[in-house]
């Protein structure tokens, strides 16, 4: 097996890890904190290995030499790349947070057994997408992470809703897949490999059709209008660790790894440009809108993350149509805002959820007075969604917003009027649920018995993830230069 072996490493530690946490936790039977921690030390080496990885990145990526595998046809070969490198840096710190809260909101949970080794599955799975270098491999780690998601969406089975969200999530994810494989051959009857280091020195009809395969199927994992119908229903029942990962990397990196299949496969720049505005014009205004009349706090959340995704896209778009790298370093830097802000957003719902009993956005009426520290961290991350000033969110939106302005035609122009409206709808409805948080209670009666405080397992990654965002929000230099860096190694730019 010729290459590299750290490259590889950071997938081993995951999926190795996830069997060592299932079995230690069923031979020692470890709490649901312990399995915790033990969950954060294979993270944590993980992230050195990724860490390390991403140090060397001007020596590892775009060389052969630091592939890992079988060179030889029909071999399993891997090869880091910058954007997945940077992806799972940032997906792996959050699920070190999302783990250590986890140890406080699965403490109930009788399965949380199985909770650990299935969030590491699904990163692991992750992880291989960004690396594979052939296109079957890529399907079955695609469907590593579908069926892992699909698994935690589900968690919580003794609720009916949360099993037919589950079940949803994975008849559309599989769906997807499947289209995807459909994909896959054309591309071999075209081309007769599956390769993506040597593919395509001629594009054809036939590898045209698999690009527009792949685009569908990472189209419907990413929640792209009007393939998104799985997004409120998971986002909503799953637990909210697990909505918050689903939120914050794993749909939203759909979108990154598509440019890299279709690129390859013949989709010309502009198409794909086209494409992502256009669409991206879709889920802005939809998730904007239909937030507006939701009940539930995280089914505002859920279509509050459409919409994200949408100035995700338009960002990426503009970089694709008008060869623009300042609007890709505006997409990863969006991409690390959203990571950050959808995690903390999920994450604090999930203690009011808790504290209250219910979802129901009447029942955070007044909640903020009675949990101050939690309804800081919540106001933050409404507050960055809404994009206001010296906050992480503002900045992530004005960089979108000046790389539109930097194209400066029509099309872009257009774009960037429902990019403005969707914000300004945004605001609609993000400032009255901040406000609604500090509001006197309707019926303070109703709290008593059912109102219990966050632990310190629960508030402390909500807080560092509050402080992150007020932090890049106030000086977001460094990780301009950090996205600069990396778009610099983007082998799609």
């Amino acid at each position: 097996m010729p290459g590299n072996l750290m490259t590889i490493l950071p997938a081993v530690v995951l999926g190795g890890g996830a069997l060592l946490v299932y079995v230690l936790s069923r031979m020692v039977r470890l709490s649901n904190r312990g399995e915790a921690l033990l969950t954060v030390l294979v993270l944590m080496v993980a992230l050195l290995f990724l860490l390390w990885n991403f140090s060397q990145m001007s020596s590892l990526v775009g060389k052969l030499d630091t592939s890992t595998g079988l060179p030889a046809a029909g071999g399993i070969r891997y090869h880091p790349t910058a954007v997945g490198l940077f992806i799972m840096v940032l997906g792996t710190m959050l699920s070190i947070l999302i783990a250590i809260y986890s140890g406080g909101s699965m403490e109930e949970d009788p399965r949380y057994l199985l909770f650990y080794p299935l969030l590491l599955l699904m990163l692991a799975g992750l992880l291989g997408v960004f690396m594979s270098q052939d296109l079957f491999n890529l399907f079955l780690l695609t469907e590593l992470v579908t069926v892992a998601g699909a698994a935690l969406i589900a968690f919580r089975f003794h609720q009916e809703i949360a099993i037919k969200a589950g079940f949803k999530y994975l008849l559309m994810s599989s769906l997807g897949t499947m289209v995807m494989l459909l994909g896959i051959y054309y591309v071999y009857r075209s081309v007769g490999h599956l390769g993506l280091t040597t593919m395509l020195a001629s594009p054809d009809r036939f590898t045209q059709i698999g690009a527009a395969c792949f685009l569908v199927g990472f189209s419907l994992k990413a929640g792209v209008v009007p393939l998104h119908t799985w997004v409120p229903d998971g986002y909503g029942h799953a637990p909210s660790a697990v909505s918050a990962l689903l939120a914050g990397v794993v749909s939203k990196s759909m979108l990154f790894i598509l440019p890299v299949i279709c690129l390859r496969l013949g989709l010309a720049r502009v198409e794909l440009g086209v494409f992502l505005m256009i669409f991206g014009c879709g889920n802005m205004l939809l998730g904007s809108v239909r937030m507006l009349n939701q009940e539930l706090v995280r089914r505002f959340l859920s279509f509050s993350s459409i919409a994200q995704t949408g100035y995700l896209m338009f960002g990426l778009g503009i970089g694709f149509y008008y060869d623009l790298a300042e609007a890709f370093s505006a997409g990863l830097f969006l991409l690390l805002v959203i990571g950050l802000m959808k995690s903390l957003a999920f994450l604090s719902a999930g203690i009011y959820e808790d504290a209250t009993a219910s979802q129901a956005l009447d029942r955070m009426t007044g909640a903020g007075r009675r949990m101050r520290w939690n309804a800081l961290a919540f106001s933050t991350a409404l507050g960055s969604l809404a994009g206001i000033p010296l906050l992480a969110g503002f900045t992530g939106k004005w960089l979108i917003f000046s790389a539109a302005l930097q194209a400066g035609d029509l099309f872009a122009s257009l774009c960037l009027a429902v990019f403005l409206i969707s914000t300004v709808i945004g605001l609609a409805g993000y400032l009255p649920l901040l406000v609604r948080q500090y509001l006197p209670a309707e019926d303070p009666a109703s709290w008593a018995g059912s109102f219990e405080q966050a632990s310190a397992w629960r508030l402390g990654p909500v807080l560092l993830l509050a402080a992150l965002v007020m932090a890049i929000g106030l000086y977001p230099a460094p990780w301009l230069d950090l996205v600069a860096y990396v778009v610099q190694w983007m082998a799609f730019v």
